[in-house]
């Protein structure tokens, strides 16, 4: 079947009930059914519909995007079209790092060489012979990585079907039914798929519109509908009537689209009415064009009293929505500008992506240098590329190479730093098996630029642990947990909402109930009461007790390992021997068995080495050659973590050159803990300073199997004090439910750490990233009162009206660091897997193909989304900004346009102008960023010509 739905015509509705029908009507079973949507939300959207009003059943539905679909069927049958097991998608980041280093610069040509690859393999675009053969190298190393990328998926899927009619038979018959969401976006490629997966039972019921095709860039050929309805020899079933927008709008909408050929007959109509006539108004720039959209807002919502969030500003390119921004946020108007949900976007989640692809291929030099363009500095990161030797050696020799030539700088610095934690990423994923307890100790490293908020107020902060209460309050809410009890929260002038904020985001207990009059609690029930004289003591105690909840199973460090030390004969890495090696075995931090021997070199010990260590060539006359100690040192540590202290510029690689070529000297997995103690402290980290501070005895340094031993009780002291930092600094997601809660509690009795707290977290919660004031106004609408403050005047008690608006004008991606936190913790929990890789497969998989969550769009703050990103989307009022020919339909020489570019700016607009429900206004400029913007073919089409206004002085 398929159903031909024009804008706000209800496809989603339409899919919903066809769903329903066949689960209530036909009797079928939910696990038999597929749904692909084009996004990832509108596939949870469908499932939680049904969910709600068919049941639980309804979640065994097969559902999500064609590519995760595909990625499932290539997991199962990859090996069939040469795919290795346990191979990786690459995102956006991977893809530019694999093309710069085939020599594409710079990112514009790499994005502009991308979307081509990508047309001519869903398309079969033809292209030039030069970009062709940089796609064919892509491709090839790509498979020597064993990854595939976004389009790859659809390519590879196709090819199984196509070359394995036993596999196509196999996928197929897991289901019964396939239905399958905006129809008109598919390539070729993928309609090729979605056909042959229903070839055994033909029930495939599609939803589509021809006329709102707008993604050519990525394969999209609005034909499919044509071929579909011809190779089947189908009626289409026609949804007419549009809901959403008034008659007046979808009237001038249908004048702009109609303009276009038609594939299908239609006559379609709106049957709602409004008072506002299709708005086009023209403006000499874009000051005047964002001063007047600003005016016209506030206007608007002064006369009308709609919310913030019912209005979008929608446009073509990202340049425009930051423009708008900027002018919204300085005018101290609540605005989101809208890129899309991917979560690679944000730099730390795409910085903690980046370590786990390193972790799962630590040989994978794209990888490395991904990693390296989140950490170091760019002019850094360029001098690192000019310096290497390409294929002749490592990116992380590179890396080496250049930090040793740029010594007692703060470049050498950047580069020793990323250089020792690259190197200690494996022992870290041995450390912590699961991949929570990795995302949390990769977040702990202090890699990249942007760190937790809570971490340079430490020395003010107390351990969870010592907070009288927070210790029990963890464990009756864990067991809580487990046991599906309720946690119930005594009212008091409004501090229960705050402390409901704080229980439901941290997602610690599940169920959390007001106590009302009447209300029976169960003997085993948690019941929170604020007191009277300090009700904030309860908010510290909880968010203690949270933190406490959260890190209590973090891993210890290393159940087993081995420390060593080495003693040489000079300071030259490349050159000098090993003349001592000292090693001691821990099993659950005690020392069971210790490794030492003395080593005779080739060359004499000179005496500046003999002055640091004391060894000279008679006491070193009757010992072992390095390669008869070698295998028993090799026997001594196993499987085991090698760990040493600052040995990445010295022992490691002394040890790895003088062990190449030996047995087993290619797996070692080293830990080097000067990172660790450089995070802990701002005083000396060298073993002998930290050996005083921690208290560990250190019979004779400069002796390797002294050090080595002393280093296991150090290594201890360190790890402890790393524990109590993360108990104190976990949850920093919650800071803006923190801030919430002590707004209402009041501040009384402020200790200096409640003071700390206080000043911290309120800027999280008045920030632009925080929906703590939103979840707030909720609460108050489903029965708050009384005494309760209102959402202004908690704003006050944050700060005013002023600082909020001061903070969500600040675009710092620093201030993003609580929601990227929450994101990586939900993004971890549908992650988990029986073994880690497999987790880490899971997670960096689930990021790949993020980018087709769609966008996000928020209730209390104006909505900047560009025209693509509005698919599923409505709002009140409508801007499309930028309706002139430079960027709708996309040139001023519209002579030199192919047709189908220009039909599919039409369209573009044409979806844009059927967001709006009840008012639409189009603008236009004469000049944009300083350039000629071109006529407005558009406008002129629609018969909304429109004289240039100039605003007032």
């Amino acid at each position: 079947m398929l159903v031909l739905a024009g804008p706000g015509a209800g496809k989603t509705f339409c899919l919903i009930e066809r769903v329903r029908y066949l689960i209530e009507s036909l009797g079928a079973d939910p696990a038999r059914i597929c749904a692909v949507t084009f996004t990832n939300k509108a596939a949870e959207e469908i499932v939680r519909r049904l969910h709600r009003e068919v049941g639980p059943k309804t979640e065994a539905i097969t559902r999500g995007t064609l590519h995760a679909l595909c990625a499932a069927i290539l997991r199962d049958h990859g090996e069939r079209v040469a795919l290795r097991p346990g191979f990786g998608i690459a995102d956006e980041d991977y893809q530019h790092a694999l093309l710069r280093r085939l020599g594409v610069r710079p990112r514009k040509r790499r994005a502009w060489m991308l979307g081509l690859f990508g047309r001519k393999r869903l398309q079969g675009y033809r292209v030039e012979a030069d970009v062709e053969a940089v796609c064919d190298r892509y491709a090839a190393a790509l498979r020597e990585r064993n990854m595939v990328d976004f389009d790859d998926l659809l390519v590879l899927a196709g090819e199984l079907f196509d070359r394995h009619p036993d596999v196509t038979a196999a996928v197929a018959g897991r289901w019964d039914h396939v239905l399958v969401d905006e129809f008109q976006d598919l390539s070729p490629v993928q309609y090729g798929i979605v056909t042959r997966l229903a070839e055994p039972h033909r029930s495939l019921f599609v939803v589509g519109d021809d006329e709102q095709s707008i993604f050519s860039w990525t394969g999209a050929d609005p034909d499919v509908i044509r071929h579909f309805r011809e190779g089947y020899q189908l009626e289409p079933v026609m949804l007419d009537h549009n809901r959403r927008s008034a008659r007046a709008i979808f009237a001038v909408a249908r004048r702009l689209i109609e303009r276009n050929p038609a594939l299908f007959e239609k006559h379609l109509e709106a049957v709602r009415d409004t008072p506002f006539p299709v708005e086009a108004h023209a403006f000499p720039d874009e000051t005047a064009e964002a001063i007047w959209i600003l005016e016209d807002v506030a206007r608007d919502r002064a006369a009308h009293g709609f919310a913030w969030g019912d209005v979008a500003l929608l446009y073509r390119r990202h340049d425009i929505g930051t423009g708008l921004e900027q002018r919204f946020l300085e005018a101290g108007v609540p605005c989101r500008l809208a890129r899309g949900r991917a979560l690679a976007d944000d730099p730390v989640i795409g910085q903690i992506v980046a370590s786990l692809r390193v972790i799962a291929a630590p040989t994978d030099a794209v990888a490395l240098e991904a990693l390296a363009g989140w950490v170091l500095p760019d002019a850094l990161l360029e001098r690192v590329r000019a310096a290497s030797r390409g294929d002749t050696e490592s990116f992380l020799d590179a890396l080496r190479r250049v930090a040793a030539s740029v010594r007692g700088d703060q470049d050498a610095r950047w580069l020793w730093r990323f250089i020792y934690q690259v190197e200690n990423l494996k022992a870290l994923a041995q450390a912590q098996p699961t991949i929570g307890g990795l995302v949390q100790e990769l977040l702990a490293q202090r890699l990249g630029k942007y760190t937790n908020p809570l971490d340079q107020h430490v020395a003010t902060l107390v351990d969870p642990a010592q907070v009288p209460g927070a210790a029990l309050l963890a464990v009756a809410l864990e067991a809580a947990r487990r046991s599906g009890r309720t946690v119930w929260l005594a009212p008091h002038r409004g501090v229960e909402i705050g402390l409901r904020g704080l229980l439901v985001a941290s997602e610690v207990v599940r169920g959390v109930r007001y106590l009302a009059p009447g209300d029976a609690p169960a003997p085993d029930d948690i019941v929170l009461r604020p007191d009277a004289a300090d009700p904030a003591e309860l908010v510290i105690r909880l968010f203690k007790a949270l933190q406490l909840a959260h890190t209590r199973a973090a891993a210890e460090p290393f159940a087993s390992y081995v420390t060593f030390d080495l003693e040489t004969t000079g300071t030259d890495v490349a050159s000098c021997e090993i003349v001592e090696i000292g090693a001691a075995r821990v099993e659950h931090g005690r020392v069971v068995d210790t490794f030492h021997a003395l080593v005779r070199p080739v060359q004499s010990v000179p005496a500046s080495a003999t002055a640091v260590h004391g060894y000279r060539d008679a006491d070193l006359a009757e010992a072992a050659r390095f390669d008869d100690v070698w295998p028993r040192f090799r026997s001594f540590v196993g499987d085991r973590v090698l760990i040493a202290h600052n040995a990445q510029r010295f022992d490691i690689p002394v040890l790895r050159r003088q062990a190449a070529g030996q047995d087993g000297s290619e797996d070692l997995v080293f830990f080097d803990t000067l990172p660790l103690a450089r995070a802990l402290t701002e005083e000396s980290a060298t073993l002998e300073a930290l050996v005083r501070r921690t208290g560990v005895t250190l019979e004779r340094a400069h002796h390797a199997l002294d050090d080595a031993v002393a280093l296991v009780g150090v290594f201890q002291a360190l790890w402890l004090e790393k524990q109590r930092r993360a108990r104190q600094t976990a949850l920093v997601n919650l800071l803006d439910y923190l801030g919430l809660a002590f707004a209402l509690a009041g501040e009384s009795g402020a200790s200096a750490e409640r003071r700390t707290l206080v000043d911290v977290s309120r800027v999280y919660a008045l920030g632009r990233y925080s929906d703590c004031l939103d979840f707030y106004s909720a609460e108050l609408e489903r029965g708050g009162g009384g005494d309760v403050p209102t959402r202004d005047e908690v704003i006050e008690r944050l700060g005013g009206r002023r600082l909020l608006d001061r903070l969500r004008a600040n675009r710092s991606a620093a201030d993003r660091y609580p929601t990227a936190v929450a994101r990586l913790d939900a993004l971890v929990a549908v992650s988990a897997a029986d073994s880690q890789p497999e987790a880490i497969r899971r997670f960096l998989e689930r990021v790949a193909l993020s980018t087709s969550d769609g966008v996000e769009t928020a209730p209390d703050r104006v909505n900047l989304l560009t025209l693509h990103s509005t698919k599923g989307l409505e709002f009140s009022r409508v801007y499309v900004v930028g309706v002139e020919d430079e960027q709708l339909p996309g040139g001023r020489e519209l002579a030199r346009m192919a047709t189908r570019d220009i039909e599919e700016a039409r369209r573009v607009l044409y979806v844009g102008m059927t967001r709006a429900i009840d008012r639409l206004v189009l603008t236009r400029v004469t000049t944009r960023f300083g350039k000629p913007a071109g006529g407005s073919l558009f406008l002129e089409e629609m018969g909304l010509a429109a004289p240039v206004t100039a605003l007032a002085p």
